[in-house]
């Protein structure tokens, strides 16, 4: 049995990961005068958007983006990151049939590298669509779809990624209540296929002027930034496992374990970006007994197998990443990271991740890694993707309870969303996990400025989880100073 301290001190604030949002956090606050103390569960900062290592390549965790929709994350980044924020085509396809076609018209024309008898069986299904979506309003989700772009194009573009990707079947899920066809460009075969091509768009944040990417990976801006907080004086804990929270009346009682050693320490406030399920499992029974939630839903459980594949070759396209709408392959999403820039991989080689998005208890996880590397290795070869004999190695990686479609709406759940109500009356807790770097630090620096402002309102009100945040918001909303 591990020891026990108790920390006689109180700290002005602790916060709970090493991630985008509890370092923008810790280095906010540590400019503003605090010292605050950074527990960090693993042995690198980063959290999920670290950058792995394999010989001479830097990897990312599947497939990673850094969006620049607040100017002052941005800047913040671009100031961490120098000359090494590097600008790269953000290029998308889609994957399927053997095929990879452009998810973007600024390649390959307006067919998008489709072949004509996908253009022809795809122009007769749109129209069918259209005629549908006349008659009668969607009953599914999978519907509103096809009678938008027709079922051909639905599947080429979008259909097997996203059902992957959410672990939903779209004959599942209810239709949005948006007509299928776009009133503001009118009505007809010209609005519908207007809508389809506008479809591949979604790859993208429409708003996004550039695309850049740490030269280094992911991980070098946070590495980066950890520098920036621990030259400040800032403290790092590694290894620090927090098990338990409770808010007491001068601030919160944080236990945590670091190498068998169990640490109790009082801190006025408590920023923490763990997942909102596992920072709710932290509070004490006192609490969460007779709150009735809603039960956790299919999302609670989903995982990713991410198998990493190097090849001794160049790579063999040119997109940073292909979405995999085939529904005959297991696999979700393929990144090639030598399409992002920078120094990623070396010259001449290749480096691929093939994603897998699953439930908890899908097969391919209880393979062994060897199985799980021939399966990524088998159906890369099928699609033409890579000879077998230019792979000099491969790594696997995997991630329970951890939900790759972690976008704004797929938060959205009944549990989460009684969750957060609940979490919110912890005015001492300031939960500032969310989806997207960007967000993630936005919310880790509205906490921090929220904490040095002492106005606990202006976060709720800026970094609400339930509402999606982009770049319409003021910033004088998101910045309290």
């Amino acid at each position: 049995m591990g020891s026990r301290n108790v920390s006689l001190d109180t700290a002005q604030t602790i916060v709970i990961g090493a991630g985008p949002s509890g370092l923008s956090a810790a280095l906010t606050l540590q400019k503003g005068g605090h010292a605050p103390v950074l527990l960090e569960q693993g042995q690198h900062v980063g959290g999920m958007m670290r950058s792995p290592r394999w010989q001479d390549f830097t990897l990312d965790l599947g497939r990673k983006e850094l969006y620049a929709r607040f100017p002052e994350i941005d800047q913040l980044w671009r100031d961490a990151l120098g000359d090494d924020y590097t600008p790269y085509p953000h290029r998308v396809g889609s994957l399927y049939e053997g095929r990879i076609v452009e998810m973007s018209g600024a390649y390959r024309g307006r067919t998008r590298g489709m072949p004509v008898g996908w253009l022809a069986r795809g122009g007769s299904d749109l129209l069918r669509g259209w005629m549908a979506s006349a008659r009668r309003a969607p009953e599914t989700y999978e519907e509103f779809w096809h009678f938008r772009v027709g079922r051909t194009f639905a599947r080429i573009l979008a259909q097997g990624y996203w059902e992957k990707f959410r672990g939903l079947a779209w004959a599942d899920i209810a239709p949005p209540d948006t007509n299928p066809v776009d009133q503001d460009q009118g009505t007809g075969l010209l609005a519908t296929a207007k809508n389809a091509l506008a479809m591949a768009a979604r790859a993208g944040v429409s708003r996004q002027v550039a695309w850049r990417h740490p030269g280094g990976g992911t991980g070098q801006l946070f590495e980066r930034l950890a520098a920036q907080y621990t030259a400040l004086g800032g403290k790092i804990v590694f290894g620090a496992n927090v098990t338990a929270l409770e808010q007491t009346a001068d601030g919160v009682t944080v236990t945590y374990d670091v190498d068998g050693k169990t640490t109790v320490q009082n801190a006025r406030h408590v920023v923490s970006s763990m997942p909102i399920e596992r920072l709710w499992d932290a509070l004490p029974a006192a609490r969460t007994e007779g709150v009735d939630l809603p039960a956790p839903g299919s999302e609670a459980q989903r995982a990713v197998l991410l198998v990493y594949l190097f090849l001794d070759t160049p790579h063999q396209f040119p997109h940073a990443w292909l979405e995999v709408n085939d529904p005959t392959l297991l696999c979700g999403r393929i990144t090639n990271f030598g399409a992002f820039g920078g120094r990623m991989v070396p010259e001449g080689k290749a480096a691929y991740c093939v994603e897998f998005f699953c439930d908890g208890q899908a097969e391919i996880l209880n393979c062994t890694s060897e199985q799980q590397i021939e399966i990524a290795t088998s159906e890369l070869e099928r699609a033409g993707l890579l000879a077998r004999a230019d792979v000099i190695g491969a790594h696997v990686m995997h991630f329970q309870r951890t939900n790759a479609a972690a976008s704004w709406r797929e938060q959205q759940t009944a549990y989460r969303t009684a969750v957060f109500a609940e979490v919110s009356k912890l005015t001492s807790i300031y939960h500032v996990n969310r989806p997207g770097a960007d967000w993630a630090s936005l919310s880790g620096l509205q906490a921090a400025n929220a904490i040095l402002t002492d106005d606990r309102a202006a976060f709720e009100a800026a970094a609400d989880p339930t509402r999606r945040q982009d770049d319409n918001i003021a910033v004088s909303a998101r910045s309290a100073v």
